[in-house]
């Protein structure tokens, strides 16, 4: 049985869990992985329930780290929800971390970081948005909670004849937090020039050194946001900044060796200006030592990276076997957090 979670902790989850999915749910994911792996449903029914009692391993977990193909061993070398879920909550300081879950804090408490102009439309004037549309005729808006991309919107002011009335409607509809569009490095965008292409940088700030725990890079498909809602996909990137292994989204069955658009390689990748990419995180993982367990967005302008957000429950992303063939995932880098929530 995993020790890096709390015996309460885990049934609290698992009551959680049990009573979000129920039996059916979990035979739905157990048939599908069957059909996508050749394997026996019911074998599978039975392994998941298992892992989720005794190895914390939620169904979508199980079925996104391909774990009917792995051994024990190798499903013991990957990080899932229910750890991660429980370091941020063991670490990170609730009142803190909403500084992190609301935009509009975290852009006035990270300004140094972002790079580019915003503004919030409830502590603006209708002049203040004139003048920024007009140095900003493309803009993003978005509302100050939001996950996975939702609440993220672009807009074409050159198509709307009266702004006094959009910022009405962007008033409306909660998108307040108003922002310039991102210019990307070249590099990221010969792959999609459409979307900005976000680097996620797990990190760990022990109270003197900030531990990279995962690196990721997430590639989108044209849409305002490169997440896995819209159409994006991601590849797993290593400690020199580099992609391993063909890229996929680990919902479904899924492998990119190339930008299914752009034609550019993944499995080539780097990311660019990657020493200011580390040199960014590490920054910034320090200034709020009481949430020192964090999952940053990070774009890469053409001269400097700029920090997006950042995620107070960094996001699971590992390798998926059946896209990559790597067949060991990210936990053994997470051991400083691990240890640390032991303490």
């Amino acid at each position: 049985m995993s020790r890096d979670v709390a015996a309460t902790a885990r049934l609290k989850y698992l009551m959680k869990r049990a009573l979000a999915s129920g039996p059916s749910r979990v035979w739905a994911f157990a048939t599908q992985i069957a059909k996508e792996q050749g394997k026996w449903a019911p074998k599978i029914f039975v392994d998941m329930l298992i892992w989720a009692a005794f190895h914390d391993t939620a169904y979508i977990d199980y079925y996104e780290a391909d774990f009917a193909l792995l051994t024990r061993a190798e499903r013991k070398t990957f990080m899932t929800s229910l750890v991660q879920h429980h370091l941020a909550e063991a670490l990170n300081d609730k009142v803190d971390a909403l500084q992190f879950q609301d935009k509009l804090a975290f852009n006035k408490r990270f300004a140094a970081y972002l790079g580019r102009e915003w503004m919030d439309l409830e502590d603006s004037t209708p002049e203040d948005f004139r003048s920024f549309v007009e140095r900003h005729p493309i803009i993003i808006a978005k509302k100050p909670v939001g996950r996975e991309g939702k609440g993220v919107f672009r807009y074409d002011t050159a198509e709307h004849s009266d702004i006094d009335a959009l910022r009405a409607e962007l008033r409306e509809r909660g998108e307040r937090l108003i922002e310039e569009p991102i210019v990307q490095h070249p590099y990221l965008a010969k792959y999609c020039a459409g979307t900005v292409n976000t680097t996620r940088v797990a990190t760990f700030f022990d109270g003197e050194k900030v531990h990279v725990l995962m690196t990721a890079q997430k590639f989108g498909r044209g849409a305002v946001s490169d997440q896995f809602t819209w159409g994006g996909f991601f590849s797993m990137i290593d400690e020199n900044g580099k992609s391993f292994g063909p890229g996929h989204t680990g919902k479904h069955i899924s492998r990119y060796v190339t930008h299914p658009e752009s034609g550019e390689s993944i499995v080539d990748f780097q990311v660019p200006l990657w020493d200011q990419v580390l040199e960014i995180v590490d920054r910034a993982a320090r200034e709020i030592p009481t949430v020192p367990y964090v999952g940053w967005d990070v774009a890469v302008g053409p001269d400097a990276p700029m920090i997006i957000e950042g995620n107070w429950t960094p996001g699971l992303y590992e390798t998926r076997v059946s896209a990559t063939g790597i067949r060991t995932g990210s936990r053994a880098r997470h051991l400083p957090v691990i240890e640390a929530s032991r303490r």
